[in-house]
Parts: C-alpha cells; sequence; structure tokens
C-alpha cells in the first residue's frame, strides 16, 4: 500500500473520531440563538458557527475518546484508537487542527476582533467545562449537567452576534437546550450500560440500572417541550407547537418498546443504539420545533440538512468504522467487541 494510500486512511479515521455525524445537538444552538434575537442572524453568519460547533466539538470528542481510550478497548473496541487505526498523537494532532478549523469558522462569523475576543471568552470557558466532564462522567446528574452548559453557550454567542434582543426568548433556548442535553447524555450513557461496569464506569444508568435510567431521561426530555410551549405562547406564532406535536407522538409511542428492551441484560452498544432510534428521532423533531417557533423555513431547512448529514453518515460510518471498512483496506483484522451487533445502524443522536 501506498505512503498516500495510507495517509488518506488515516485521516478519515480521524475525521471519523469527531462523530460529527451525529453531534446534530451539538449544532441546533447555533441556529436557535440565531433566530432567537430580535433581528435575527443572517444565514451565513449562521451557518459559520455551525461550522464551529461542529469542528470545535468534534475536537472535544477527539479529546474524550483519548482520555477514555482504555475503557473503549472494551465498550467500544472499533473506535480508531482501541482499534490501532490512528496513534495517541495522532489523535493530538487532529484535535488541534480541528479546534483551530473551527475558531478560524467562529472569527469570520463574529466579523469584527472585539466580537471575536467575546466569542472566544465563551468558547474558553465551553472547553473548561467539557473537558472537566471526563473527570466528574460517573457524579450522575451532576456529570449530565456539567457536559450540557458549555452545549448552549453556541446560542448564547449566535444571539450576543446577532445583537441581542428579546432576552426571554433565550432564557427559554437556554432552558431548553440545557433540559435535552442532560437527557441526551443520560440516553448516551445508557448505549455502554452493559459494559461499563466492566471498566469501572460507574456512569447514571449503571448505578441506577438501565430501565430507571431511562425513564429517568424520558421525564426530562418530556420536561424539555415545556420551554417550546411558553415560546409558543409568547410568539405572536404557534407554528411550533404543531412540530413538537408530532416529537411528543415519537418519543410516547416509543416509550415502552424502547423501556421494555433495557430489562434485557447484555444487548451491546450498536443494538441499544438501535433500540433507542424512534425516541431519539423525537428528540429531532423537538430541536426543529423550538427553531420552528421563530421561523419555519430555517427549522425545516436546518432539520432537512441534519438529517441528510446524520442519515448519510450514519451509513457511511458503519460500513467504514463499525463494520472495519477501514481496518480491511489497512490489513488489519476487525475488532468486534463482545456484545457488538455489527450489522445494527447507529442511532439518532
Amino acid at each position: 500500500m501506498s505512503g498516500l494510500r495510507r495517509a488518506a486512511l488515516t485521516f478519515e479515521a480521524l475525521w471519523w473520531m469527531t462523530r460529527i455525524h451525529l453531534s446534530n445537538i451539538n449544532m441546533w444552538p447555533a441556529v436557535m440563538g440565531g433566530v432567537a434575537a430580535a433581528h435575527p442572524l443572517g444565514v451565513w453568519r449562521i451557518v459559520g458557527l455551525v461550522v464551529f460547533t461542529a469542528a470545535a466539538g468534534g475536537a472535544l470528542f477527539i479529546v474524550n475518546d483519548i482520555l477514555d481510550a482504555d475503557g473503549d478497548r472494551v465498550t467500544a473496541p472499533y473506535l480508531p484508537l482501541p482499534s490501532g487505526l490512528v496513534t495517541v498523537g495522532q489523535a493530538w494532532a487532529a484535535t488541534g487542527a480541528y479546534f483551530a478549523a473551527g475558531i478560524a469558522a467562529l472569527y469570520l462569523a463574529c466579523g469584527t476582533p472585539g466580537r471575536f475576543g467575546v466569542a472566544a471568552g465563551l468558547t474558553a470557558a465551553t472547553v473548561v467545562l467539557s473537558m472537566a466532564y471526563s473527570k466528574v462522567k460517573d457524579g450522575g446528574v451532576v456529570a449530565s449537567v456539567v457536559i450540557s452548559i458549555p452545549q448552549t453557550i453556541p446560542a448564547v454567542i449566535a444571539w450576543y452576534l446577532a445583537g441581542g434582543g428579546r432576552p426571554w426568548a433565550l432564557a427559554l433556548v437556554v432552558v431548553y437546550h440545557l433540559t435535552a442535553c442532560v437527557s441526551n447524555n443520560i440516553l448516551a450513557a445508557l448505549r455502554d450500560v452493559d459494559l461499563d461496569p466492566q471498566v469501572g464506569n460507574r456512569t447514571l444508568p449503571v448505578r441506577l440500572g438501565a430501565a430507571r435510567a431511562f425513564r429517568l431521561a424520558a421525564v426530562v426530555a418530556y420536561l424539555a417541550l415545556v420551554p417550546v410551549a411558553a415560546l409558543s405562547a409568547l410568539l405572536p406564532s404557534w407554528t411550533g407547537l404543531p412540530v413538537a406535536a408530532v416529537a411528543l407522538v415519537l418519543m410516547a409511542g416509543s416509550h415502552r418498546r424502547t423501556l421494555a428492551t433495557f430489562g434485557e441484560p447484555g444487548r451491546g452498544r450498536i443494538q441499544r443504539m438501535a433500540d433507542m432510534k424512534v425516541f431519539k428521532s423525537g428528540e429531532f423533531v423537538r430541536h426543529m420545533a423550538v427553531v420552528a417557533c421563530f421561523s419555519v423555513p430555517a427549522a425545516a431547512v436546518t432539520g432537512a440538512a441534519l438529517y441528510l448529514m446524520l442519515w448519510g453518515g450514519g451509513r457511511v460510518y458503519r460500513a467504514r468504522m463499525i463494520n472495519g471498512g477501514i481496518r480491511r483496506s489497512l490489513g488489519i483484522v476487525p475488532t468486534a467487541g463482545p456484545a457488538d451487533r455489527p450489522r445494527e445502524s447507529e442511532g439518532v443522536a
């Protein structure tokens, strides 16, 4: 194999470490904050902020993989670090490159050094809190809140860049996203509930049990609909409510079936993600409902773009990472976890 081909495969593995296709919950805040201001932020500046959150968030995903590499050998052995596709040094280099790209996109979105300074300060706080999560991830609800706070910052940045106004709308967006992220974090931990005890991770699902943890995550997910209803009541248009109703139908309709799967031990990470797919789809539609409170076209365009990225990226990720496509190209024997079922797809994030 040529050096160029090997380098391309290594770069691809480093790209998939960012999980950008699964990170739509990190991209929605920039849109929500941008449309919540009294004078909505311009489309291309919102796009710049979305690129910033995608790149910077991807860098933080890589940092998390580096810090969790030992545990991932058991819970997710197909990931680039435990499977030997990349080295720790290459992962750190990619972290720097992605973060630099994100900062460049942020600067372009800000437009002036002064605004960039404020946004950069908020970003620094985001990085500190995100890295702190790895140290408190076994702290139950506290850990979920710690990782959720930085995910609301892009909404604040977007609102600030748009010139502010309607602070109550921003407050409801922040409350919504904080609540949604707490639920999402618990659901993310549920993916590894079967194997986390083997590596000493005392996550909330491990401590409460899978079924009780899902009930808690679901209650918080339903509570996230309250800010959506408040926005609909306070804004001239009620356009977010029909979208929120669809989200509620998806989540409530799949609740009992999803809960039942968490009474079955040993289903594994990949199957767990598939089990939650419909419920997570409801969460995705709920994000659209928040934006629809302000602008139906913005909700439709953003939802379509992020869903296509999620769907297409998930298919390629499954083939190249979970099913071992890159490893086979490099001549490395694919690594399968004891509880993984490679033919299952990644769920909506």
